[in-house]
């Protein structure tokens, strides 16, 4: 297997990082909740008018904070029928709210500055001085005089909001620019692919590579090598070369070693005598015969 050129890495991260960024975009973007809604009325003008498309992020009722402009489940609508109101939220479970005539709304005994209201106008139509329940918000719309809010419904529950317009829109944009250049890198992952492969097959091609371990002090197929030396495993010269025949290896000299320690000289065999044979009677030698004195001469008797 050929390793990757720096280029073929470059490719596959880019790939990769290609690949990621659209997924978890969309992930992260399931998590806002995002959803569009299309207002039907003044009420919130001139912040929102009618007509109008506004994207609304999913929101845990516990984040909600004063200020906010929230979508909220309406139970007894204004036909008695299950709606959706669209209001900002004033005042939370705890605060005292209060406002009479054309004086500024007071939320905990001061006056609250309002920016977002048409024509600057508080327009308190009618006087109330409440202090919201627990788990209750005071909401009102930004066109006072428009808007069918709290002032005359009451607080709504806080479990009933369902999403708020501000706080994620620059999530939401984050989204969708990390979806967008994960659209752009997988192309450029593509080209530069392709520029890696055809430099690869352009190249010349490389020796067989071993690791160290592998080759170790060995020289390579050809070189000079000590007498009965093997080349490298799977090493061939080039065709129509014969290889060369191994050198013997010039004598190194060897460093003087003591000499080794000598065994303790073994102990003689006991002498083993041979085993005793019978003794056999040797015939007595012939002694000569004792010499015979000559026999006397017998006298003959002649008359």
């Amino acid at each position: 297997m050929k390793r990757w050129s720096g280029l073929g890495k470059t490719a596959l991260v880019f790939l990769i990082v290609g690949l990621a960024l659209p997924a978890a975009s969309i992930g992260y973007g399931f998590t806002l909740e995002p959803r569009v809604i299309v207002l039907a009325s003044n009420s919130m003008s001139p912040t929102y008018r009618a007509g109008d498309r506004v994207t609304t992020y999913g929101v845990d009722p516990g984040d909600v904070r004063r200020g906010d402009v929230v979508v909220f489940t309406d139970e007894e609508g204004a036909a008695g029928k299950n709606e959706k109101g669209f209001d900002r939220v004033i005042a939370l479970g705890g605060d005292r709210i209060a406002q009479c005539g054309d004086q500024p709304v007071q939320l905990n005994g001061a006056p609250l500055d309002e920016p977002y209201l048409e024509d600057g106008e508080p327009n308190g139509f009618r006087c109330f001085d409440v202090t919201v329940p627990a788990g209750e918000m005071f909401v009102m719309g930004d066109h006072r005089a428009n808007s069918l809010d709290s002032r005359a419904r009451g607080t709504f529950p806080v479990d009933s909001v369902l999403a708020r317009t501000e706080g994620s829109t620059a999530a939401l944009a984050t989204v969708g620019f990390l979806f967008l250049l994960g659209l752009v890198l997988l192309p450029v992952s593509l080209v530069l692919s392709l520029i890696a492969r055809r430099r690869r097959r352009t190249a010349p091609p490389e020796a067989l590579a071993y690791p160290a371990w592998v080759l170790g002090a060995t020289p390579p197929y050809g070189a000079p090598q000590p007498y009965g030396a093997q080349p490298p495993y799977g090493a061939q010269p080039p065709y129509g070369v014969q290889p060369p025949a191994p050198q013997p290896a010039a004598e190194q000299p060897t460093a003087e070693q003591p000499p080794a320690p000598q065994p303790p000289a073994a102990a003689p065999p006991a002498e083993q005598l041979p085993a005793e044979q019978p003794v056999v009677p040797q015939p007595a030698a012939e002694q000569p015969a004792a010499e015979q004195p000559p026999a006397p001469a017998s006298l003959d008797k002649t008359s």
